[in-house]
C-alpha cells in the first residue's frame, strides 16, 4: 500500500488519535488532581482513603500547598467515636470539600483544634442539598452528632432545582446530580447515557468537559450563557423577559426554595432528637439570598449564624487575601477567620453550661 493512498492516510490519522487519545487518558490519569469519584446514587463523592498534595494560587498569586487527606468512609475528618466529647458533623459542598487548604487549615480544622470537641467532615464540590441529605442518611447513624453544622452556598437553590439548573454549562454536576422532585430523586440522565459511561470511565473525557465549562465560564462570566441568566439571578430578575418565561421562572425559583427548606426539614428529622441544628452561609453579601437563607434556616428548624462569612467578607474589605485564585472559595485565611468565628460561636452557644 502506498502512502499516498487515501485508506493510508486515513488509517495513519486513526493509529494516530487512539494514541493521542491513550496518552491524554495516562496523563490525566497520573497527574490529575481530582478529589471525587462518580457514584451511581449521589451522582459524585469523595474519594475514600485518598491523599495528595495539591498546589494552590490564591486571589494574590500567593502559591502554597494544600495536604488533602480523606479516611475509608471519604470523609476529612473523623473523629473518635470512642470517647464522650461531644461530635460535631459538618457537611457541605466545595467550601468544606474541595482542596482549597489543608485538613488543618480548613475552618472545620480550626473548630477541631480550638474547642474540646471530635469532628467528623464530609462534603464535595458541587452538591446540593439532596446530595447533602442522603450523606446524612448514610452516616448519621454511626456518628450520632450533638451538633449538625450545614455549610450553605447561595447556590444551592439552584442547584436543587431540575428546572433552573437545566442551562448550566456545568455540564459535571447537572448530568450526574440527582434532584427531588414530586417527592421522589429524579436524574437528568439515564445511568446508561454515553454522557454517564465516558463520565465514568474516561478521566481524559472528565477533564476536557471540565475545561470546556471552564472556557465557556469565561466567556459567559458565570454558569449561564445570557439568555438564561434570569435563571440563577434573585431580585428583580424579570426585566425585558416575556411575561410567560418570567412567571415561570419565579414559580420554579419558588419552588426550588421549598424543595431546599423539605430537604433541611428532612436532615432535622432523621438525624437524632436532641441535635443541635446550626447552617453558616459562605456569602452573605446579597440581601435578597441572605432573607431566604434565613428564612429556610429558621423555617426548617436550625440556627442560622451569618457572621461566618460576614467575617470574612469584612477583612476582605479591609483589603485582606481571604479568597483562592477563582475569587469564590475562601484561602487559608478565608478559612482560618471563619473557623474562629465557629469556635466562638460554638463554645458560647453549645458548650458553656
Amino acid at each position: 500500500m502506498k502512502c499516498g493512498n487515501l485508506k493510508c492516510i486515513a488509517a495513519s490519522i486513526a493509529i494516530f488519535l487512539v494514541l493521542l487519545i491513550i496518552s491524554g487518558e495516562l496523563i490525566t490519569r497520573v497527574f490529575g488532581t481530582a478529589v471525587n469519584e462518580y457514584d451511581n446514587t449521589l451522582g459524585w463523592r469523595p474519594k475514600k482513603s485518598f491523599s495528595k498534595k495539591i498546589q494552590v494560587i490564591d486571589k494574590s498569586g500567593e502559591k502554597y500547598f494544600v495536604n488533602y487527606l480523606t479516611n475509608e468512609f471519604g470523609f476529612r475528618e473523623f473523629g473518635d467515636l470512642s470517647n464522650n466529647k461531644k461530635r460535631i458533623l459538618f457537611v457541605g459542598d466545595s467550601w468544606t470539600g474541595d482542596p482549597n487548604t489543608s485538613n488543618e487549615d480548613a475552618y472545620f480544622g480550626i473548630v477541631k483544634n480550638n474547642l474540646p470537641v471530635e469532628v467528623f467532615v464530609i462534603g464535595a464540590g458541587g452538591y446540593g442539598t439532596l446530595q447533602e441529605l442522603l450523606l446524612i442518611k448514610e452516616y448519621a447513624g454511626m456518628i450520632k452528632p450533638d451538633i449538625f453544622v450545614l455549610q450553605y452556598c447561595d447556590n444551592d437553590i439552584i442547584n436543587n432545582s431540575f428546572f433552573l439548573e437545566g442551562p448550566s454549562i456545568a455540564r459535571g454536576q447537572k448530568n450526574l446530580r440527582p434532584y427531588w422532585v414530586n417527592n421522589r430523586i429524579e436524574y437528568r440522565l439515564p445511568s446508561d447515557s454515553l454522557y454517564i459511561f465516558l463520565y465514568k470511565t474516561s478521566k481524559l473525557f472528565r477533564t476536557l468537559d471540565g475545561l470546556l465549562s471552564s472556557v465557556q465560564y469565561k466567556i459567559y462570566k458565570g454558569y449561564y450563557p445570557p439568555q438564561y441568566k434570569a435563571y440563577e439571578a434573585y431580585g428583580d430578575f424579570t426585566k425585558g423577559l416575556p411575561p410567560e418565561l418570567a412567571a415561570q421562572i419565579i414559580a420554579q425559583k419558588s419552588n426550588a426554595i421549598s424543595v431546599t427548606q423539605s430537604l433541611m426539614s428532612e436532615m432535622r428529622r432523621i438525624l437524632p432528637p436532641n441535635t443541635k441544628l446550626i447552617t453558616f452561609s459562605v456569602s452573605t453579601d446579597d440581601p435578597e439570598e441572605l432573607r431566604i437563607w434565613q428564612s429556610i434556616s429558621r423555617n426548617a428548624g436550625f440556627i442560622a449564624y451569618p457572621s461566618v462569612s460576614m467575617r470574612v467578607e469584612e477583612a476582605e474589605k479591609n483589603g485582606e487575601t481571604v479568597r483562592v485564585h477563582d475569587g469564590a472559595h475562601w484561602n487559608r485565611l478565608g478559612n482560618k477567620i471563619a473557623g474562629e468565628e465557629l469556635v466562638r460561636i460554638i463554645r458560647r452557644d453549645f458548650l458553656l453550661p
